[in-house]
């Protein structure tokens, strides 16, 4: 009846960035998918101001979306910008 608690993967992010990433296999546009994924990260980048760089961009915290998210995010049409 209850949702099944458990530790966020990320403390500092807390559940919704769980919840936001695990949400994104279900949203059927691939844009929207995108921009919410933009959205996680930009979580990330508050929750971790010191793995954003001046520009306001961070290799770091999308790293770490593609590592706390249990599927392949690129399957997806989520890519990692530092990647390409």
């Amino acid at each position: 009846m209850f949702v099944e608690q458990k530790k966020p993967k990320d403390f500092d992010c807390g559940y919704n960035l769980d919840r936001m990433i695990d949400s994104l296999p279900r949203i059927e546009d691939e844009d929207e998918r995108i921009e919410y994924a933009e959205r996680a990260v930009g979580l990330i980048k508050q929750s971790h101001p010191g793995w954003v760089d001046e520009n306001g961009d961070s290799k770091e915290a999308w790293n770490h979306f593609f590592h706390l998210a249990d599927y392949d995010p690129t399957e997806y049409g989520i890519t990692n910008p530092f990647n390409e």
